[in-house]
Order: structure tokens, then sequence, then C-alpha cells
């Protein structure tokens, strides 16, 4: 069961960098720069991902777990939050979608499958998994991946934004009339 519990960690922790570095390719490739609310969907993901990686690293631990599942709601409230604004009938489309769906709803489908696989890791948790376990392969390669994304997404951060507020093109600027 540690076991199983662990390289779930790992690859709950791959799951979401890969889904961090899908939308990284489809953005570059397709949209143009993320928005704000893009940037605080990756911190979610990142956050719950960190929660996952503190459990390889210290041990499983409840507070972990915790730690993922208020970033998963943080996260998912956000994505629920951008759901909101383009599903309105005069809000502009924003992204080109994946089998139908924009970026931001399979954020809120990733964060609620997060919380499923949580909720599952918690149903094998025993008390006697709080010890330190060397890292497997798959373990070092989650980390990896997370510090790689994590620092990506910090650098397009810094240079799309600087260290100003970030500009919001997901929703239409108010037109300035002029006599």
């Amino acid at each position: 069961m540690k076991s199983i519990v662990r390289n779930g960690n790992a690859l709950l922790i791959l799951v979401l960098m890969g889904v961090i570095a899908s939308a990284f390719f489809q953005e570059f490739t397709k949209e143009g720069p993320p928005c704000p609310l893009c940037f605080l969907q990756r911190i979610g993901m990142i956050g719950v991902a960190t929660g996952a990686m503190m459990n390889l690293c210290l041990g499983v631990r409840i507070q972990h777990y915790a730690f993922s599942f208020l970033s998963a709601g943080i996260g998912g409230a956000v994505s629920v939050q951008q759901i909101l604004i383009h599903i309105c009938p005069d809000s502009p489309v924003f992204g080109i979608p994946i089998l139908g769906y924009g970026l931001y709803t399979w954020a809120f489908i990733v964060f609620c499958c997060s919380i499923l696989a949580l909720i599952t890791f918690l149903l094998f948790y025993r008390s006697d998994q709080k010890k330190k376990a060397r890292l497997n392969w798959l373990g070092k390669l989650a980390i990896f991946a997370l510090i790689l994304i994590t620092l990506a997404d910090l650098a397009l951060a810094l240079v799309q934004c600087g260290l100003h507020p970030c500009p919001d093109p997901s929703w239409p600027q108010p037109k300035v009339q002029t006599s």
C-alpha cells in the first residue's frame, strides 16, 4: 500500500505538470499569452502538486493532503469564475476549444479529478506512512517536472507582466466614445 500511495502522488504531480505543459504549448502555438486567471489556475495546480511532493519528500501526512485540497478548492473556484465570465452571451470567445471546452473548463475538470485522486489516496492512508522513504525514479522525475514547470511559469509571468498586475485580455475593454 505504501508504494501505491507514493507512486500515486508522483503520478498526480506528473499529470498536473503535463496539463500545465500542454497549456503552455496551446498558448504559444495557437492562443497567445495566458490571462491572469490562467496564472491563478496554474498556481492552484502547482499547489496541489506541491502537497503531493511534500508527501514524497517528507512522508505522507494529512497536512500535506490538506494543502493540496485547499489548492484544488481555490483553483477550482478560479476556474468556475472564468467559466461564468465566458458563459455570458456577450463575452468574447477566449482561446481555442479542446474537444469543445476551453482551457479554463478543462482546468476545472482537472481540479475535480485531483480532489477525487486525493480522496482515494486518503482511503489508503495509514499512520505508518509518515516515515520518510527513499525516492524512486518516478518520484524524482515528478519532482524534477514540478520544479521545471514552476520555474517556466514564473519566468513567463515575469516576462509577460513584470512586477505589475497582468493585463487581462479575456474581458472586453470598454469602448471610449469620442464626440
